[in-house]
């Protein structure tokens, strides 16, 4: 009953002019005196051809609403299922819906991929994370605690928090810049201050002269990702290592005397979750930081790019675009 409602509803015009019609031509025959004969086989024969051009259009029209009924509840699955029709304005109708149908697509597989990203990304997280945490453990199970170590221990902790904060805000670093002119001097001596402990316990040697470079840049970002360098620098320096930092007008350049990274290794070593032959060997690489490092810096518009040689060590360098710089 509501499919033939809304059926009469949407035909009302049509049966309206079919009504105006009939009258007007009985009036016709009623004026010409025609045979009264001639007038109902006349309007027998039309009213026959309307009623089944219309009980034939009411048929169309109950299957294209079943099918709209059932897409209803199965959108997802049975798009290609969509009724038919001569109307110009539905088939463009279709083609918003497919549209939308398409992009909503690809946002579902962008958001299982990027779920399954981050369900991967904890596992690893969560084991990497046992390490420092079962270390603090064994010391503090010790009757003389070893603060210099626990303090190491804890700080790893904080990095892998810091860089799991860092990754679920990734999308979304560019709502959190504070772009201003920054002194790149603080950024590297706040980032050394952080891993003063290890340097003194690797007896890393630091080569760095103070002076004032000033950039424009975010901060907290780019002291973020200058510290995934430092850090990789410091992890992977020997010990008795050395470790070289430079600034320049519009360039930061970081080197260590470490183990060095294979050549065939070096291509993919900002990608997510590669560890290379140096962290699969020591075991101590997420395959993360360097990736959010480079990340972090395409996002503030800055550029980076490494050099290494096996047993001989690792060049980093970042670029500030010249015409944002200032140097006192």
């Amino acid at each position: 009953m509501e499919i033939l409602k809304s059926y009469l509803k949407k035909n009302i015009k049509v049966y309206i002019l079919f009504v105006v019609f009939i009258t007007i031509f009985f009036i016709m025959f009623y004026l010409y005196n025609l045979p009264l004969e001639a007038l109902i086989y006349t309007g027998s024969f039309c009213f026959l051809a309307a009623l089944v051009a219309s009980f034939s259009d009411f048929v169309n029209y109950r299957e294209s609403y079943k099918k709209l009924k059932f897409l209803e509840k199965n959108i997802l699955n049975d798009l290609e299922d969509l009724p038919k029709s001569l109307d110009i304005r539905i088939d463009y109708y279709h083609k918003i819906i497919e549209k939308l149908y398409e992009e909503l697509e690809k946002l579902t597989q962008k958001n299982r991929q990027k779920n399954t990203d981050m369900d991967d990304y904890y596992s690893m997280w969560v084991h990497q994370i046992k390490t420092p945490i079962a270390a603090m453990n064994f010391l503090l199970d010790n009757e003389e605690v070893d603060l210099k170590n626990l303090q190491q221990e804890l700080f790893k902790i904080e990095r892998y928090v810091e860089m799991v904060l860092t990754y679920i805000r990734l999308d979304s670093i560019s709502s959190d810049y504070v772009i201003t002119k920054i002194n790149l001097d603080e950024v590297v001596k706040d980032s050394v201050k952080k891993y003063a402990t290890i340097f003194i316990n690797k007896k890393i040697k630091l080569n760095y002269v103070s002076h004032e470079t000033m950039v424009i840049s975010d901060k907290k970002w780019l002291s973020f990702a200058f510290e995934q360098i430092l850090g990789n620098s410091v992890k992977y320096s020997r010990a008795d290592g050395e470790i070289t930092i430079k600034t320049y007008e519009n360039r930061l350049v970081i080197e260590d005397k470490g183990i060095g990274i294979k050549e065939e290794d070096l291509p993919r070593i900002f990608e997510k979750g590669f560890t290379g032959f140096n962290g699969r060997y020591e075991k101590k690489s997420s395959g993360l930081g360097l990736y959010l490092c480079k990340k972090t810096l395409d996002k503030l518009g800055h550029h980076i790019e490494i050099s290494s040689k096996v047993g001989e060590g690792t060049r980093i360098e970042i670029t500030f675009p010249k015409e944002d710089t200032l140097r006192d």
